[in-house]
Parts: structure tokens; C-alpha cells; sequence
């Protein structure tokens, strides 16, 4: 029997990529699965393929932007499955361009998606994980520990998601309750195809090279190993531990190599 058979798993962002690679993996693990996202009919599509019955699988349209949304869904859920086990907070996106080109409000709309819809999830789901004595899952980003130009307003929401998971694994130690910050690189998902208006775009072509991009399928069964453990963090891929450790103890070093790819990169452009 596995480790998560008959836990309850609640995922957001659930309707592609990391979020619903994760749904599929916890779902061979024998878990029951809460699927939240704004595109209902994909979720749907996704449950279908998991369990066409519907009795493991709960899809909920969910804006985790909106407050009180989660919670109702969280209450919700109780109903079918009882108490949450598992929340992973992974509804997220980016939004690129240099300062003087964005305002506050575009900042605004970044981190209401990946910082306070992390904390709507978080306040949502914690009576019942301290109740199980549950897991506490916040995807983030290598960009946690790098900031390049032209991406602050992602990169401040992941900084700031990893101070969350510091202070909170503190917090919720004594009920308890693990918190695991995973910090995914390049992986092959729509994140490099929504624009700054949060709309897909499915013309465009993912900018990242094919040699950095890890599946989805990959990263869900690294992760899920990760929440297994208990792990405080998890950094995936070889290149995204290589930059974290590099950041951490020479900085300099890395500054001097990001300022020489920048370099290559303007070349090409002109």
C-alpha cells in the first residue's frame, strides 16, 4: 500500500502542467485528489483520465485571486473526502518587462496570484492540516535565489515565497505540519506562454532550450518523493542546484556569468 493511499491531496493550478502532472502521480499513489483551477473544463479533462468515476477525484473552479473562494472549495471537499493531508499551493504565472515599462498595478496582479493566492491556500487548508498533521507544498521557483532583469515582478513573488517557507516551517513545527519550499527550474510547461495580461498564448514558442526543459511527468514524481521526506526544500535539476549554490557562497561568481549571458543574448538579438 502506498504511503498516500486514501490522503487527501489538494492541488491549485491544477488544470496543466506542474499541477496536473502532480494530480496524475498522486493519483497512482492511491490519493484523493481536490483539483482547483479557473478553467473548469480542463480540469475536467484531467479527472476523466485519472478516474472517469469520479470517486477520488473532486474538480472545483477556483480563482485563488478572489477571497473566499478557496476556503469554499476547502469546505466543499471536506464533504466528499473529510480533512486535507496535502495542499500544495502551485496556481502561478509570470509577468516580464523592465521597471519603467510596468506600473504597481501589474505588480500588484503578479503577486496577488503567487504570493497572496499562496497565502489564501495556506489560510484555507490550515485547520486541517494541523488536524492530520499534514503537508504544506509551495511551488516556487529557482528564481527564489536569482533576480534577472526584466523579471522583477516574478522574481520579488518567489523571494518573497521563500521567506514564507522559512518563517512558516518554524511556525508549524510544533503541530506538526511540514512545509516544503520546491524550486523547480526550466520545465516544459504554458508559463512562457502567457502574456502579461494572464492570457495564453498558443502561437507563441517556448523561449527556454529544449536541453533545460524538464516534463512535468518528471518534476511531479521528484516533488512528490520531496513530499514524502518532508523535505524543507527541494531545488530541481542539476543547473538550478548548481545556481542556488552558487548564489549562497559566491555570488559574485554568478553575477559575472548571468552579466556574460546577457552579453550573448543582446549579441543574437542584434
Amino acid at each position: 500500500m502506498s504511503k498516500f493511499d486514501s490522503r487527501v491531496v489538494l492541488i491549485t493550478g491544477a488544470s496543466a502542467g506542474i499541477g496536473a502532472a502532480l494530480a496524475r502521480e498522486f493519483a497512482s499513489e492511491g490519493a484523493n485528489l481536490v483539483l482547483l483551477a479557473r478553467r473548469i473544463e480542463q480540469l475536467k479533462a484531467i479527472a476523466d483520465t485519472i478516474d472517469p468515476t469520479g470517486k477520488r477525484v473532486l474538480c472545483l473552479t477556483c480563482d485563488v485571486t478572489q477571497n473566499g473562494e478557496v476556503e469554499k472549495a476547502v469546505e466543499f471537499a471536506r464533504t466528499k473526502f473529510g480533512n486535507i493531508d496535502i495542499a500544495i499551493a502551485n496556481a502561478g504565472w509570470s509577468l516580464k518587462g523592465n521597471l519603467e515599462e510596468l506600473s504597481l498595478s501589474d505588480y500588484r496582479r503578479q503577486w496577488e496570484t503567487n504570493v497572496f493566492g499562496v497565502l489564501r491556500t495556506i489560510y484555507a487548508t490550515l485547520a486541517d492540516l494541523k488536524t492530520t498533521k499534514g503537508r504544506l507544498v509551495i511551488i516556487s521557483s529557482v528564481k527564489s535565489y536569482l533576480a534577472f532583469p526584466g523579471d522583477s515582478p516574478y522574481s520579488t513573488s518567489k523571494f518573497a515565497l521563500r521567506a514564507l517557507c522559512l518563517s512558516l516551517s518554524k511556525e508549524l513545527a510544533p503541530y506538526g505540519v511540514s512545509v516544503t519550499h520546491v524550486c523547480p527550474g526550466y520545465v516544459a510547461t504554458e508559463i512562457r506562454r502567457v502574456d502579461n495580461r494572464g492570457v495564453f498564448q498558443p502561437d507563441w514558442s517556448d523561449p527556454a532550450s529544449p536541453k533545460l526543459l524538464k516534463t512535468p511527468e518528471q518534476t511531479a514524481k521528484e516533488i512528490v518523493k520531496a513530499i514524502d521526506r518532508r523535505q524543507t526544500e527541494q531545488v530541481l535539476t542539476l543547473y538550478g542546484k548548481l545556481a542556488v549554490l552558487m548564489q549562497r557562497h559566491f555570488p559574485w561568481l554568478l553575477s559575472w556569468i548571468i552579466s556574460r549571458w546577457e552579453i550573448k543574448v543582446v549579441a543574437k538579438k542584434n
